[in-house]
């Protein structure tokens, strides 16, 4: 889970913490309004009343209003219906004004006024819910994508007097790759590998040899498009790994500069670029210095 993720989760059970609190002290408030002075019609002692409201609610009947002592306390009670009339000629009696209304309006008013915070609260919680949802989809699409692998390899005759071209850079020797472009074979190798794992064919499908514009090009323009061509599909480059295979010369002084060429050209870190020189141990035409050769393993992942 990312730290985004995270924090979301976070914001949300604590939302739902706070809403649980808001509604206990909601509903503890009511039920102590309710109860503080709340008594049977026989206990009314008519003679201490101010004044009060009787409210017809749906279910009840209930009177609410002040004591004349203690001066401005006040009282609330709930009286079955059918001692409505007994109760209001009692109060009558004894001089108290009472208003008779259909509807507790200020209460109302009052309980949406707490209630707001909490549906702006629910509206949050749910949001939130709806946001990690879509983020458990998108991450479950992205787990069916899946990590992407490819494998690029490589190999060209060296002859003399041309100019040796690994990994973007020149390098110091008499010999150097026979091919249609500059004939980098680890760029190529890299290139097709890039390609293979993201499904879009090889190097020779973007750039055939036959093709007199890609003469004794910069190799490095092939990885530049291959990267134009991952960002279009959403892929995104996690590592490469390379070996380069000659006798001569001696290739490990150079990997930092190739590292960041190929890197650049790639628009990633130099981090995510591994590469690693090997011999052929005199064997076959690489062993004997007359070719050189690249394998490559590409490592994406989907955005």
């Amino acid at each position: 889970m990312n730290s985004s993720s995270t924090a979301k989760t976070i914001l949300f059970w604590f939302s739902i913490l706070f809403l649980g609190v808001m509604l206990w002290k909601l509903v503890s408030a009511n039920g102590d309004a309710a109860r503080g002075d709340e008594l049977s019609y026989s206990e009314v002692d008519a003679d201490n009343v101010n004044k009060g409201n009787l409210y017809l609610s749906p279910n009840s009947y209930e009177v609410g209003g002040e004591y004349r002592r203690p001066a401005n306390r006040g009282f609330h009670w709930v009286v079955p219906k059918e001692v409505v009339p007994a109760l209001l000629g009692q109060l009558r009696e004894k001089s108290v004004l009472i208003n008779v209304r259909e509807i507790r309006t200020g209460d109302w008013t009052l309980i949406l006024l707490n209630a707001a915070p909490l549906i702006l609260l629910v509206g949050f919680c749910l949001f939130l819910m709806r946001q990690m949802r879509g983020n458990a989809k998108r991450a479950l699409v992205l787990r069916a994508a899946g990590t992407r692998t490819g494998i690029g390899y490589d190999l060209h005759r060296l002859e003399e007097g041309r100019s040796l071209i690994v990994g973007g850079i020149e390098l110091p020797f008499d010999k150097g790759p026979v091919g249609h472009s500059d004939g980098d074979v680890l760029a190529h190798a890299l290139c097709d590998a890039l390609l293979g794992a993201a499904g879009l064919g090889d190097i020779g499908t973007h750039f055939p040899d036959t093709d007199p514009k890609w003469k004794g090009a910069n190799s490095l323009i092939f990885l530049e498009h291959a990267k134009k061509l991952l960002d279009e599909k959403h892929f995104a480059i996690e590592h490469v790994d390379a070996v380069v295979i000659t006798e001569k010369p001696k290739l490990g002084p150079h990997f930092p500069r190739m590292r960041e060429a190929l890197a650049r050209a790639l628009s990633v870190g130099a981090d995510k670029i591994h590469l690693k020189a090997k011999t052929n141990e005199g064997v076959d035409a690489i062993g004997r210095g007359e070719a050189i050769a690249a394998h490559v393993i590409a490592t994406l992942t989907s955005r």
